[in-house]
Order: structure tokens, then sequence, then C-alpha cells
């Protein structure tokens, strides 16, 4: 009876633990390997773990960079200077400074240097351009001087440079277009003759904007008014009030025909 018994009990463990297994164990684990795809190891190629880790230096890159940037400006400048005697072939160099120098602003956005190298050049460009290629080429110098005097506040020729920008683009447009960008003009001459009162170029610019806006919209204009009565308080601040400016100005006003002079140099180079 006991021999019974003690079998009895043993199949009912075995039958319990068996049917544990079956019901429970082994569907998880089917359900965990169907999850989850199977291991396997990652492909190397030959060598690969012999190779030794690169770390990269911020400081190292920053300094290749600079480099980079001030040669292309560098390669940019000789090209300028060749312009000068090149005759028909000058907007060829002056197309490749301009590729040189932007590259430099590619690699250095915020560089004084190079934006301001742009501008000069498309201003160089535009003197040779005709009118819709001028009027765009204008447009970016005044940009690229504009992001000029933003990397470096202060600098008066960012200030001469873009309001040439207005006006030789004022002096290519008619009616409204023209005397907006004349307005442009006489408001970052006003700008730059806040930074330096004693800049002539600053002077002689706006007087010229001034003027150019007169002749297209009537002397009795209220934004030739305006510009006008600043520019003679400008003229009385200007070393005490300088006479030959007085002068000057009268002789523009009064002349048959508008004045024009050349921007000036915006960056000196020797």
């Amino acid at each position: 009876m006991g021999d019974w018994l003690l079998g009895s009990l043993i199949t009912t463990v075995v039958v319990g633990l068996g049917w544990f297994f079956f019901t429970q164990v082994l569907p998880r684990r089917v359900a965990d390997r169907t999850a989850r795809p199977p291991e396997q190891p990652l492909t190397q190629l030959p060598g690969v773990e012999d190779q030794p880790v690169v770390q990269i230096d911020a400081e190292a890159a920053l300094s290749s960079s600079k480099m980079t940037h001030d040669v292309f400006l560098s390669e940019a400048d000789d090209l300028i200077l060749q312009a000068r005697v090149a005759g028909l072939f000058a907007d060829n160099l002056l197309a490749e400074a301009a590729e040189k120098a932007n590259d430099a602003v590619k690699l250095r956005p915020g560089s004084f240097a190079a934006n301001l190298m742009v501008g000069e050049i498309a201003m160089k460009r535009a003197m040779l351009a005709d009118t819709p290629a001028a009027i765009s080429l204008l447009e970016q110098a005044a940009v690229s001087f504009a992001t000029a005097s933003e990397a470096k506040k202060g600098v008066i020729d960012t200030y001469v440079g873009r309001a040439w920008a207005h006006l030789e683009r004022a002096h290519r447009l008619e009616a409204e277009q023209a005397a907006a960008a004349y307005l442009d003009a006489s408001e970052v001459f006003l700008k730059g003759f806040r930074v330096s009162p004693q800049n002539l170029f600053i002077l002689r610019g706006w007087g010229i904007a001034i003027d150019g806006l007169a002749r297209t919209v009537g002397d009795r204009a209220e934004p030739v008014l305006a510009a006008e009565e600043g520019y003679r308080l400008a003229l009385a601040e200007h070393r005490g009030g300088d006479h030959e400016l007085h002068e000057w100005y009268a002789g523009v006003r009064a002349a048959d025909e508008p004045v024009r002079i050349p921007m000036p140099p915006v960056r000196d180079r020797f």
C-alpha cells in the first residue's frame, strides 16, 4: 500500500512539472526568440580593427580653416590687382576673385575681411556690367558691406561701401525705384556720419545722394527737405562748419547734370 502511494505521488509531481513546462515555460521561450532577431556578428572589414582612432582637435580644425580662409583672400587680392591693368579681361579676373572671396566667406561667414572684399569686388564688377547685371551686383555689395559692418562695428569703410552701392544703384534706376535707392544711400551716409563726422567721402557721397533724390522727385518734396535739413546740420557740425563743403554742395545742386564721383577705396591694402 505504501509503495503504491509513493508511486502515485511521484507520478503526480512529474505530470505537474511537465504540464507547467509545456504550458508556461516553453511558450515564453518561443515568444522571446520570435520577437528578437537572431544574434549575428557584425561584418568586420579586413584590417579595420588595427586602425587607430583619430581624435579631432577642434582648435587645430579652426586654425586650418583660418589658414585656408586667408589663402583664399590672398589669391583674390592678387586677382584684383591683376584686373587693374587687364583691360577687356578685367571682368574675368574679378569674377575669379569673387569666387575666391566667396569661398572664404563660406569657411568663415562672420569674417570682416572676407565680406568687405566680396563687397568691393561686386562694386568693381558692377562698374563694368550692363544695367541688369549691375543692379544685382550692387545689391550683393550692399548686403556684404552690411554683414562686414556687423562683424566689426564702427569701421567707416563699411558705411562708405554700403552707401555707395545704394548710390550707384540709384544712378541706374528710374522714378520711384531710383528715389528709394537714393533714400537708402542717404540713410546709410547719415549712419556713417555718426560714426565718423569728419569723413569727407561720407559727406560728399551724402550730398550727391540728396541731389539725386531732388532731381528724381523734385526740390520741394518732403523726403528731400527732410534729408537736406539733416545734411545741412551735419555740414555745420563738420569741423565747426566747413564753408568749402557748403559751396561744394551748392555747386552740386546748381549743376545742369548730376555730379558723379567714384567710390573711394574701402580697404587699406598697402
